[in-house]
């Protein structure tokens, strides 16, 4: 049994090793990217945080490469990357903050009601959490309830008060997971994009959208994109000028 165990320990030590250079050259390539961005190198800083995206997404990491972006004269991937920050981070300040920054240096706004605000204060799985939380309280109670007869009436009101809230935060979910389905957004990554009245080259520009405009993509046809504005307009995109929120 000794034997076995000492095998086992110097087996998990051996895991521990071999693993450790892999989680630390993460946060190493990140530091380097941090002092490049530091250093006035947003380019190249840029590039940094871009490859470490193959190690996974996450909050801090868009919101360095959207500072970067923006710093290189690129606003926007900067505000595509701003928007990844706010999906995983969804109430970050500073995420949020620069993301208006940045729509207010190209002269536009977007705002927000009450109830997409309310929506997008949390994520999707946030959003489950707390709808299951306030369905398990309120199984929970309708169990005791069931198990012990005598009491019932004492808790009666508990059980109505959770019952409400576990529907109303199921129905915020739903909300929640609609938003972010039916709102499909692409920003502008070029210069200017033209915008056609058909999903063809030979079609009249209708108009054109700059860069970091931020639209609602209504349809997709082969490598055209079906957008509408801010202003309500609407028209067709190639599609490699925008890049698409998931």
């Amino acid at each position: 049994m000794k034997s076995f165990l000492s095998k086992s320990l110097c087996w998990l030590w051996l895991l521990l090793v071999s693993a450790w250079p892999v989680a630390a050259q993460p946060a190493a390539e990140f530091e380097v990217a941090n002092k490049l961005f530091e250093q006035g190198k947003f380019a190249d800083a840029a590039a940094g945080y871009e490859r470490l995206l193959t190690n996974g997404p996450t909050a801090a990491l868009h919101f360095n490469l959207g500072n970067a972006r923006f710093k290189s004269g690129q606003p926007g991937r900067a505000i595509y990357h701003y928007h990844h920050a706010l999906r995983l981070a969804p109430r970050d300040p500073d995420s949020r903050g620069n993301l208006q920054f940045a729509r207010r240096s190209l002269g536009a706004t977007v705002e927000e009601n009450l109830g997409q605000h309310l929506l997008r204060l949390h994520t999707l799985d946030e959003w489950a959490w707390l709808a299951c939380g306030g369905l398990g309280v309120w199984f929970l109670l309708l169990a005791l309830g069931e198990a012990l007869p005598a009491r019932r009436a004492a808790f009666a009101g508990l059980m109505k008060g959770f019952g409400v809230l576990a529907c109303f935060l199921t129905a915020l979910l739903g909300s929640a997971h609609w938003d972010r389905s039916a709102t499909r957004l692409a920003v502008v990554v070029v210069g200017e994009a033209p915008v056609r009245p058909g999903p063809l080259a030979e079609s009249k520009v209708a108009f054109a959208l700059r860069d970091g405009a931020e639209v609602t993509v209504l349809d997709a046809k082969d490598d055209w994109l079906h957008v509408r504005d801010a202003g309500l307009r609407a028209g067709w995109v190639r599609s490699d000028a925008l890049w698409r929120l998931p």
